[in-house]
């Protein structure tokens, strides 16, 4: 088995889900997660039996508006959204004329940053990533798992203090000039630095990220953000081709994960 980033996402998947369930302290009820699937145009759903369930893109965003207008600040019925690009993260055991001068340790860690344009969307996967993170309340990271050893993804617990979240909106540029673009680390706990023009970002664990979530759950404006993402998302893209019109929600299904909780019904 190969260290990739659909495998890294499988592996880190049902801890950050488990991390959702206890720091949100949801208690009883139904907590589902959906991922766009743009081979069958709808949301294939699982519930935590896996269960799967098929919702149409309409009656998903009822749902979500249902739930913002009738169910905000009690946390009975709710939805919100993230998008998690997992990477690959490298040891580099030499400095190239990538490497900031604040790198110092060898080997040191690097991520590449996917920045080529795509031809149907126009848009490299950064620069999709980096617009999303301009809608308000978006939660948009690149997920780098501090995971090197293919034997590692055997360990049915992974450590998700090795799972660096860095945060997009410090990103400083889409980085759309065709070049090559990192994140790199001098080590394991130090903050990340975006290149090729260094720049210090931020990085969350999924804890923090989990907790940030509490604290905004009940805001009318989280709401508002959740629905105003979505309908964003089904936007079509400007496209030089008239007969290519593909939405925003096309490119980024790999990347975007909406949750669901229910709570159990009052008997």
């Amino acid at each position: 088995m190969s260290i990739n980033e659909t495998v890294l996402e499988m592996h880190y998947h049902s801890a950050l889900l488990d991390v959702f369930r206890k720091t949100l302290g949801l208690g009883k009820g139904k907590f589902n997660f959906f991922k766009y699937s743009p081979q069958k145009e709808c949301f294939v759903g699982f519930d935590q039996a896996y269960v799967q369930t098929d919702l149409s893109e309409h009656d998903l965003f009822q749902n979500l508006k249902s739930s913002a207008i009738n169910n905000r600040y009690q946390l009975k019925n709710f939805f919100f959204g993230y998008f998690l690009q997992f990477k690959v993260v490298k040891k580099i055991h030499k400095r190239s004329r990538f490497t900031p001068k604040n790198i110092n340790r060898n080997p040191h860690l690097r991520v590449s940053l996917d920045t080529t344009k795509n031809v149907n969307s126009g848009f490299s996967q950064h620069e999709l990533l980096y617009n999303l993170n301009q809608n308000n309340g978006a939660f948009v990271y690149y997920a780098c798992p501090m995971l090197f050893e293919r034997t590692d993804l055997y360990n049915c617990n992974p450590d998700l203090d090795l799972l660096r979240l860095v945060v997009v909106t410090s990103c400083p540029s889409t980085y759309s000039d065709n070049e090559k673009h990192f994140i790199y680390f001098d080590n394991i706990t130090s903050s990340p630095v975006w290149c090729s023009e260094p720049v210090e970002g931020k990085s969350i664990s999924p804890k923090e990220f989990a907790s940030n979530l509490v604290e905004i759950l009940t805001t009318e404006e989280f709401y508002q953000n959740i629905v105003e993402l979505f309908e964003n998302l089904l936007k079509p893209i400007k496209s030089e081709s008239e007969e290519e019109k593909s939405r925003i929600l096309d490119h980024v299904s790999d990347q975007f994960f909406l949750i669901q909780f229910q709570a159990e019904e009052e008997a």
